[in-house]
């Protein structure tokens, strides 16, 4: 479950913000994730150059999938825990 949670919390920063819902598997376990941002923008000015961040941002977790498609909700939301 911890190189499950590393892949997904990998994907997640590779995102740069951008909302997206993705599958990560570790060992024959999936799961399925949505993450969702919002960036916060600066115009600049005169003096300030332009610039964004992420306001806020949150994953669910949709499912943890054993190899026999079970889903363990249990698995669900540690994961939901780890990622948040």
């Amino acid at each position: 479950m911890l190189k499950l949670a590393d892949k997904a919390a990998t994907y997640i920063t590779n995102l740069n913000g951008e909302s997206e819902s993705f599958e990560v598997e570790s060992n024959g376990i999936i799961a399925v994730v949505t993450y969702k941002a919002e960036i916060g923008e600066d115009a600049g000015d005169y003096w300030t150059a332009p610039s964004c961040w992420i306001k806020s941002e949150t994953a669910t977790v949709e499912g943890v999938y054993n190899k026999n498609g079970e889903n363990d909700t249990e698995a669900a939301e540690w994961l939901k825990k780890m990622l948040n």
